[in-house]
């Protein structure tokens, strides 16, 4: 590395030379440029660029630090004058650009601009000598000055030429130093003298190495150091550039710019442009430094910056021009600026770009900012202004599906959410929100443990910690210092380097605190090291963007655009535009833009790398005491990295846990912590409005949830419009604006029990110390061996296989036991927090369109006991119907009354009336009849509502603020009989209307006992053991996920969990595994004589799946109904890049596919997003017509008076959306996909090109549709019910 110092070396001292070299500079390979000087009357420190042009009165000194290479080499004579030459060059190089920088900058002011290069030892009294070489080229002598520099310590020296810039022009130009020519004939003479493979490879690396510097010098004509653009090409063909480098640049770029270091981006962007190999094709590269100078008011800087972007022909962008008008405003003087201000709005109409848009279009102009370009550009158009009277219109959805919801809803529709939430409450709320984003974690009081119970644990949790804190403090400290100094592992620098910005932009504390949650994160249990790295790092990353957001204003003009949208939404008056169209419009208002939280992403293997940083500092600081079994201590690391393969595919992951003592002390449970974004919010979330805009309100989230680290369903989206998403989105915010509120009858029976470890048979999980410990069988096994029992060997064997067999399953029962009471410990705990506040959930898509909402521990999408927690935050009178529809869905619940019709489950209703009374006035100490349920818990909230209204004085006019349920009849199958219009089919799933519901499951249960009992008269033992046995609940499952590509293996899994409770006397265990593969048999073969359309149908998806995969080589894709265009995301990837590499989506789509998921994985993916396609339609019709509105995928949720409206839109809404040529148009998207693929393949062999036009025969056969009128769903009463 070299240093420029302008420098008086009269004055220079040790110390101040120290001092000189510890400024704030910045760095670049080929010259570095100090900003600070000695003044030569009292040594003081200034800027260089606040000098006087006057003053200087000396030339500058170049002081050269840093590793120096060995020239002379007796076995490799050649090679010495390579380096000789090259070293010479390069130093000579280095002389012109540094006086072209000067003379650039007017530095020089008529005196000599002639640059002396000296070694910063120099300046400090050490010895030099000179010696004179002879150089022989074409029988000619040519002399040079070599000079040598002893430095302590070191036998290596370092020739500088010091011929004039003439004669280095001339050699170039005459070719009297054919460097080329030479390097050819020593690989020549080596290849034939030495031989040896070894020693030629490490020739030929050196050589080239050595050959590749001086190319890139003597390849190109220098002139005042400018290139011609032909070598420039040259250059760039000739030295690769690394993946993803200017999006690399750029995010190191963003976090300069988001810290503050501007120094540093401005060293990084010189170390790049000086290089014309390093091809910069990204304007905001040059943006961000030049919007970071401005900020500083740093015009010279800027200006610098500003001539490189020019110098590599980046065009000049809003931010470009908006950054040059800020430096002024950052000025005192600004308003006598005029004609510079002219000048800079004239170049933006030449570049024909709209000063209308400046502040609109300009991607790094924060709100702060933009008042001060406001304020420049009025000094010469004093009535401008970014934002316009226009207003944003009504987008209208151009899907032919969707064409009824572009009219604006009546007038006299009613908000479902006016007066959810008090102005005052609302405030109140607010303020937590937001303190809880800032800080990222919520505490709350353990639901189990009493604060009693573990106050010494708490302490010894708090000392434990605290020496975690001090440790990585000293430690992270260091290791920032040490980089700093040079002194780093130079095996990491690179990516330290790559990651500088990131590890500087905030406190250490801050990066300490991330650190220390880390490991409270791990202590509840191991994860991936990749992925937890990659969190990390992420977790930096969000902290880095908030500070910025808060500091540059971002954070309050969401609130003042966030107050406002509030305002709307919660208005008394349903919202004639959708959420979506509302929150851009009022963004619009205030900023010219649809948004207000910038959408910066960073790339994946960026996050990685801090992440891999941060826990590099914890594994080697953090330790432990640990006592070794013969009683000795040792210090042992608390991170603790395992190669396991978790799902047993021959793919061996690393994985973390932390130490046992560490992890058994963290985990004290009597105050705990949620991540805030594991919490639910306290007030509505930002409606979505963009792939990554949306959710909370202070930073922005993912729309998709990736299935993996690549975001291939995010990359993909990203290549079509951005309005396809649209419809999407504004189903999401419906869902999401669906206020809730804990009932607190139910929290309270549930917590009783689960105290009480009273709910096992409830499916509440009991607590660890109350199951028993597995007992090793180490001891019996020794005595098995010892005992005199004449055993035989294989006897013997069989016996220890069942201890082993029996201790491991009872270790895995119990281990299994604890995380599920875990699991429950912490929703209870979360519940019983907020058990008196109004609550929100925003929701994301998964990449097939089913959404889910962002709380993982306590949301209503749970079991059982969790959506019995769960109540409307807005209530509303039973009016006539109801209270019926309240015991229907009661009845419902229990399974009682699976084929009786509604008047016959109100009529059931009626008669166990007494029960239900009972049930909701001792539910844990009456008659206990809400047990005997399928939904026990769901029920028992169902009977407290109901007792509730009866008691009422008019239950019409009692508010209720229960969910009514109404769940579609196995779902997929009436997707598939509606798809192919099967008659037999869709009579089975309740799209024909008839008196009573029909019941597939029931169905399918009868034909399996049919085939048993003919199989037992035939003589087949198991069939004759299952006499009795065949139920509905016992193969339920495997029917309702036949349709989602359920294999024999999982069928027979989930038969198995059926059937493995039943005791000897019924059914003994050692016919358990064979019994659930006859029954798994049977009930594939009934449902083929059932359902042979949806077969049909499932094969040509499996086989088109499979052909794209293994002939095209592509994945799977098609578009929804609501326009989400969809691929599945099953690639094969080495495990070696997760984390570390950054795919674009073409990238991506070029990997190899996983054939066999993306084959098994069609059928059932295309169903889900046809599925969650009639759930959005559904929740845009209850929007307009302001009703309340949530789903659990094919469950409907919705007051107990609106239950027939739902109904009816749903009905509604199914036929619309079969009534579309949905098959047809998946066939003619898969033939262009094929098209495109014989279009980029034109020389395809025979076999290969004949595959690929069966699959498109394949494609064009569309599955025959049969007779079923679709129509008569509408008159469906039980199609969902």
């Amino acid at each position: 590395m070299s240093q420029l110092l302008r420098v008086w070396t009269s004055r220079i001292y040790r110390q101040n030379f120290k001092k000189l070299l510890n400024q704030d500079i910045y760095n670049c390979k080929s010259c570095s440029i100090h900003r600070y000087s000695s003044e030569s009357e009292n040594d003081k420190l200034v800027r260089v660029i606040d000098i006087p042009v006057k003053e200087i009165k000396e030339p500058p000194v170049i002081f050269s630090r840093g590793k120096q290479k060995p020239i002379h080499d007796e076995n490799n004579p050649v090679a010495s004058q390579l380096q000789l030459l090259s070293a010479g060059l390069e130093k000579r190089k280095l002389q012109l650009n540094v006086e072209k920088w000067f003379r650039d900058h007017g530095f020089t002011n008529g005196h000599s601009s002639s640059v002396e290069f000296k070694s910063g030892n120099e300046s400090l009294g050490l010895k030099q000598r000179f010696i004179t070489t002879e150089v022989q080229k074409d029988d000619k002598k040519q002399t040079r000055i070599k000079e040598t520099k002893k430095y302590p310590g070191e036998n290596s020296s370092v020739e500088v030429s010091q011929n004039s810039e003439s004669q280095v022009h001339a050699e170039q130009e005459k070719g009297k130093v054919d460097l080329k020519e030479t390097y050819k004939k020593y690989l020549k003479r080596v290849e034939v003298e030495k031989g040896k493979a070894g020693k030629i490879s490490k020739s030929k690396k050196q050589s080239a190495n050595d050959l590749e510097d001086i190319e890139g010098f003597t390849d190109r004509k220098q002139t005042h150091g400018k290139m011609s653009s032909k070598s420039k090409k040259e250059n760039v063909k000739s030295i690769p550039l690394p993946e993803h480098y200017n999006e690399d640049l750029l995010s190191c770029m963003r976090a300069s710019l988001m810290g503050g270091m501007m120094h540093h981006a401005h060293s990084v962007l010189m170390q790049h442009s000086v290089k014309p190999s390093n091809q910069i094709t990204e304007p905001h590269i040059f943006n961000c430094v030049l919007l970071g100078w401005a900020r500083k008011g740093k015009d010279v800087m800027l200006n610098e910056a500003l001539a490189q972007m020019k110098k590599f022909k980046i065009p000049e962008t809003y931010d470009t021009f908006a950054a040059q008008l800020l430096c002024i405003g950052n000025k005192r003087s600004y308003t006598e600026k005029e004609n510079e201000i002219r000048n800079i709005l004239e170049q933006i109409g030449e570049k024909n770009l709209d000063i209308k848009y400046l502040i609109q279009k300009s991607e790094y102009l924060t709100p702060k900012d933009a008042l001060n370009v406001i304020k420049v550009i009025q000094v010469v158009a004093p009535e401008y202004s970014h934002l316009g009277n226009e207003n944003l219109t009504v987008q209208p959805y151009s899907i032919p599906l969707l064409e009824d919801f572009n009219n604006p809803p009546t007038e006299d529709v009613v908000n479902p959410l006016h007066r959810v939430i008090s102005s005052s409450k609302f405030e109140e709320n607010l303020h937590k929100q937001l303190q809880y984003e800032e800080i990222g974690t919520v505490y709350m009081d353990s639901a189990y443990y009493t604060k009693s119970s573990g106050v010494k644990k708490e302490q010894t949790k708090n000392q434990l910690l605290e020496q975690f804190h001090r440790a990585l403090s000293g430690a992270f400290r260091s290791q920032l210092k040490k980089h700093s100094k040079g002194k780093h592992d130079p095996t990491t620098e690179k990516e330290v380097d790559q990651i500088w910005p990131f590890l500087k932009a905030l406190k250490t504390n801050e990066y300490i605190d991330l650190m220390m949650k880390e490991i409270e994160i791990l202590a509840e249990k191991g994860y991936s090291a990749g992925y937890r790295k990659h969190q990390l790092g992420q977790s930096v990353i969000n902290l880095i963007q908030r500070k910025y957001f808060k500091e540059f204003g971002y954070l309050d003009l969401q609130k003042m655009v966030y107050k406002e949208y509030i305002g709307i939404v919660l208005n008394e008056k349903n919202p004639s535009r959708c959420h979506r169209e509302i929150w851009q419009s009022l963004c619009k208002k205030y900023t010219g833009k649809s948004a207000i939280l910038p959408d910066y992403k960073f790339p994946d293997h960026i996050s990685y790398k801090i992440g891999n940083f941060l826990y590099s500092v914890m594994n080697t600081n953090l330790k432990i005491i640990s006592k070794k079994h013969d009683g000795s201590t040792s210090n042992v690391s608390v991170l603790n990295f395992v190669m396991q393969d978790e799902n047993r595919d021959g793919k061996i992951l690393t994985f973390v846990h932390i130490h046992p003592h560490v992890k058994k002390i963290c985990l004290t449970d009597i105050v705990m912590k949620s991540e805030q974004a594991f919490y639910p919010m306290l007030v509505p979330p930002v409606p979505w409005h963009g792939m990554q805009l949306g959710g909370f309100i202070t930073f922005n989230s993912d729309l998709i949830r990736c299935l993996d680290e690549n975001q291939m369903e995010l990359k993909y989206l990203k290549k079509f419009p951005k309005d396809c998403l649209n419809p999407v989105m504004d189903s999401l915010n419906i869902l999401g604006t669906c206020g809730w509120k804990i009932n607190t009858k139910m929290l309270d029976v549930i917590m009783e029990l689960f105290k009480k470890n009273a709910g096992v048979s409830l499916d509440l999980p009991p607590a660890k110390h109350t199951m028993p410990k597995p007992v090793f069988p180490l001891l019996k096994v020794k005595e098995l061996n010892e005992s005199e029992n004449k055993m035989e060997e294989d006897e013997k064997k069989k016996v220890k296989a069942e201890l082993w067999k029996k201790y491991y399953k009872v270790k895995k029962d119990r281990a299994e036991t604890h995380s599920l009471w875990s699991h429950m410990h912490r929703t209870l705990t979360i519940a019983n927090t907020i058990r008196d506040e109004v609550i929100w959930f925003p929701h994301s898509l998964d990449f097939r369109g089913r959404s889910y909402p962002f709380m993982p521990h306590l949301n209503y999408h749970g079991d059982d006991v969790r959506r019995s927690l769960f109540l409307f935050a807005n209530g509303k009178p039973l009016g006539e119907k109801g209270l019926d529809w309240l015991k229907i869905h009661l009845i419902n619940l229990t399974g009682f009354a699976k084929r009786s019709s509604n008047a016959e489950r109100l009529q059931l209703a009626n008669a166990t009336l007494p029960d239900i009374m009972d049930s909701a006035d001792h539910p844990l100490d009456g008659k206990k009849w809400w047990q005997t349920s399928d939904e026990p818990f769901q029920t028992l909230a169902a009977c407290m509502e109901v007792a509730a209204a009866v008691r009422s004085e008019d239950p019409s006019k009692f508010v209720s603020y229960f969910p009514t349920h109404q769940d579609g009849s196995c779902n997929g199958l009436q997707h598939y009989a509606a798809l192919g219009r099967d008659q037999a089919g869709a009579e089975s799933v309740n799209l024909s209307p008839f008196s009573h519901p029909q019941d597939v499951y029931s169905d399918v249960v009868e034909l399996v006992e049919k085939i048993r009992k003919k199989d037992a008269e035939d003589g087949l033992e198991i069939a004759q053991k299952l006499e009795g046995l065949v139920k509905r609940k016992t193969i339920k499952q495997t029917i309702m996920t036949s349709v989602y590509g359920v294999t024999m293996y999982g069928a027979k899994l989930q038969i198995l969990k059926q059937i493995s409770p039943l005791p000897d006397e019924a059914l003994h265990n050692e016919f358990h595994s064979l019994a659930s593969v006859y029954l798994a048999k049977c009930a594939f073969k009934a449902l083929e004589e059932m359902f042979s359309s949806a077969r049909t149908i499932q094969d040509w998806f499996t086989q088109i799946a499979r052909g794209m995969a293994k002939t095209c080589k592509i994945p799977t894709q098609w578009i929804t109904p609501m326009g989400m265009p969809i691929i599945q995301p099953y690639i094969k990837q080495d495990i070696k890049t997760k984390f570390k590499k950054d795919y674009s989506i073409d990238e991506l789509m070029k990997l190899k596919v996983e054939s066999r998921k993306q084959r098994n994985g069609f059928p059932p993916n295309y169903i889900h997003s046809i599925d969650a396609s009639h759930m959005m339609l559904t929740s845009l019709e209850m929007y307009r017509a302001g009703l309340t509105f949530a789903s659990v995928h094919d469950c409907y949720w919705t007051h107990a008076i609106d239950v027939d409206s739902m109904n009816k839109f749903c009905r509604k809404q199914f036929v619309a959306l079969h009534n579309q040529p949905l098959l047809e148009t998946l066939s003619a998207d898969f033939l262009n996909d094929i098209e495109k693929y014989k279009k980029e393949h034109p020389k395809l062999k025979k076999t290969h090109k004949m595959a690929v036009d069966d699959l498109s025969d394949l494609v064009c056969n569309v599955p025959k549709k049969g007779t079923f009128d679709l129509n008569k769903v509408l008159e469906s009463e039980y199609f969902f019910s």
